[in-house]
C-alpha cells in the first residue's frame, strides 16, 4: 500500500491541493498558523475539545467542534451550538475522533494543529493518528511553528526547499524500513544503513536506531522514497 494515492510527487506542506480536513487541537498556534489555516479555500475545520478557543483566538470559523471537553473553560456548554460531546472516559482521543469524523466526509488529507508540544503522551497519541491514516489510505500532516510531521509508506515524496524549515529527520516507525533513498539532503541515502541493498537500491533504517536524525535540505528540493516499510518524517526549524 501507499500513502500516495495519484503515484505522484507532493510539496510539502499541500495548503492549497484540494480538499483538505483540517484538525485544531487545544496546543496554542501562532498568527502564521492561524493565517496558513485561513489561506487553504477549499477545507473543512474540526476543533478539538479546546481547539475551539483557538479558532476563535484567530479569526476562524469551525465547520464541526467535538470532544469530552474536558479541557474547554465552561465545558460543553462553551462549545457552541451543534457541537459533538463525547464522553471523557472511552478508547478514542478527541484527536482521533475528529480523524474518524473527517474519513467518514471523505476526506483523505488531514492537516492538523495545535497537536504538538505540550504533555508528550498526547503528542505521541497524535503521532500515532498518523499512521492510522495510512491503514485508510489517507495522509496527514502534525503543523506547527517549529515543526513538520508526517509519514511514508511505500512511495516517493518530492518537498520543497523551505528556510523556515532547513532541518529534516527520517525514522523507520516500524521495526525496518527498506530501500530507503535520501536525494537533496546533506547526508543522502549512501550514508543511510550498513548495507546496501542490491534488489531496488536504496539503504535500510531500523527503529532501535536513529541514524536519520538531523539531517539538512541543502537543493531546492528534498527527495524521500521508501520501497517497503513506513517512516516517519520531521521537518524542524
Amino acid at each position: 500500500m501507499t500513502n500516495n494515492p495519484s503515484n505522484s510527487p507532493s510539496i510539502w506542506p499541500p495548503l492549497s491541493d484540494g480538499p483538505v480536513c483540517v484538525i485544531l487541537g487545544a496546543m496554542p498556534i501562532t498568527p502564521e498558523e492561524g493565517q496558513d489555516i485561513a489561506s487553504i479555500a477549499d477545507r473543512f475545520l474540526i476543533c478539538a475539545d479546546a481547539g475551539v478557543d483557538n479558532a476563535r483566538r484567530h479569526g476562524l470559523t469551525a465547520d464541526l467542534v467535538l470532544g469530552d471537553f474536558d479541557s474547554l473553560e465552561g465545558g460543553a456548554a462553551a462549545a457552541g451550538e451543534g457541537a459533538l460531546t463525547y464522553a471523557v472516559e472511552k478508547d478514542d482521543t478527541d484527536t482521533m475522533l475528529c480523524v474518524k469524523e473527517g474519513l467518514a466526509r471523505g476526506y483523505r488529507r488531514f492537516l492538523m494543529y495545535g497537536a504538538l508540544g505540550g504533555r508528550l503522551d498526547h503528542t505521541v497519541a497524535n503521532i500515532t493518528a498518523l499512521r492510522y491514516l495510512l491503514d485508510q489510505d489517507a495522509e496527514g500532516w502534525l503543523m506547527s511553528h517549529d515543526n513538520l510531521v508526517t509519514m511514508l509508506q511505500n512511495g516517493t515524496r518530492v518537498y520543497d526547499r523551505d528556510d523556515r524549515y532547513p532541518h529534516f529527520s527520517v525514522f523507520s516507525y516500524n521495526k525496518e524500513a527498506h530501500g530507503v533513498v535520501i536525494k537533496g539532503g546533506k547526508y543522502e541515502s549512501q550514508g543511510v544503513g550498513e548495507a546496501h541493498e542490491e534488489a531496488g537500491g536504496g539503504h535500510s533504517l531500523v527503529n532501535s536506531f536513529p541514524l536519520g536524525v538531523s539531517n539538512s535540505i541543502v537543493r531546492d528540493q528534498l527527495e524521500l522514497r521508501v520501497r517497503d516499510g513506513v517512516l516517519l518524517v520531521i521537518r524542524a526549524r
